[in-house]
């Protein structure tokens, strides 16, 4: 019978132990989970909205020491997370609070967290409320989801509300790790929306007072000065260019095409 190396079974051996390392770095269930998120469930579905605190209290209790819950505690958080937004009375004014710490903990979900925002997002319930939902689509950027960009590019150039155009595109400086395809799409993209808005921007007024007034140069001016400010600091965040004016932007997107991110 032909010996067995003693390095084979080193080899095997420690092949073994970091199987069995890898499973034990794998967090266990939580077998309180399940109750808490239906405590949490009750507290929104109260009728009188009356345990929001509390609801809330619990909502930041869940979030923490997210690293040392596995994956399956994690999908089943998000999914309990998303419900807050759609259980029970739809809280308004400074009551969306309680929406505004469940888009906060979802966001820390990444990809988990991502799925049920995206539901929620653009949800009938919330249509009125822009500043929350403003705040939902800035909690969408931070979970780093790829899978997200092309709605928040879609809302930065083409929402009708200057709010949630701003915040989209201040969700999109989360994307540093992203692609480089995509991130090279998100900068062309804002700067050539840019440029549509600077030029219609810098349109003279008509001199004649008797020709029809065109809204297009005023429109722009506004959408500008709600987006100019977040949509740049994206654009810095992404490419590693400091600079703010949408002609040095533009220039530089004309002789750099094919731009490399700072390492």
């Amino acid at each position: 019978m032909a010996k067995i190396p003693l390095a084979t079974f080193a080899v095997v051996f420690a092949l073994a132990a970091g199987a069995l390392s890898a499973q034990d770095t794998e967090p266990p269930t939580d077998p309180t989970l399940p109750d808490r998120l239906k405590e949490l469930k009750s507290y929104v579905g109260d009728r009188k909205m009356e345990q929001d605190f509390q609801a809330i209290g619990l909502i930041q209790n869940l979030a923490k020491d997210l690293d040392q819950k596995n994956d399956k505690d994690k999908k089943r958080l998000a999914k309990g997370l998303g419900d807050v937004f759609t259980t029970g009375k739809v809280r308004e004014g400074g009551q969306d609070i309680l929406y505004r710490e469940a888009a906060d903990a979802l966001a820390k979900l990444g990809e988990d967290g991502a799925k049920e925002l995206s539901k929620v997002v653009d949800h009938r319930r919330f249509e009125d409320n822009l500043r929350l939902v403003a705040h939902m689509i800035l909690a969408l950027g931070r979970t780093k989801d790829p899978k997200q960009i092309d709605w928040l590019l879609e809302t930065t150039t083409r929402s009708h509300q200057d709010e949630l155009r701003a915040a989209a595109g201040e969700a999109l400086g989360n994307f540093t790790d992203a692609d480089l395809r995509q991130k090279r799409e998100i900068v062309k993209d804002i700067i050539r929306e840019w440029g549509g808005l600077h030029q219609q921007a810098t349109t003279p007024d008509p001199i004649d007072p008797n020709a029809p007034i065109d809204f297009g140069p005023q429109n722009a001016r506004r959408i500008l000065r709600a987006v100019e400010g977040k949509w740049v600091a994206t654009l810095q965040k992404l490419t590693g260019v400091s600079q703010t004016e949408f002609a040095d932007w533009q220039r530089w997107l004309n002789k750099n095409p094919r731009w490399e991110p700072p390492q």
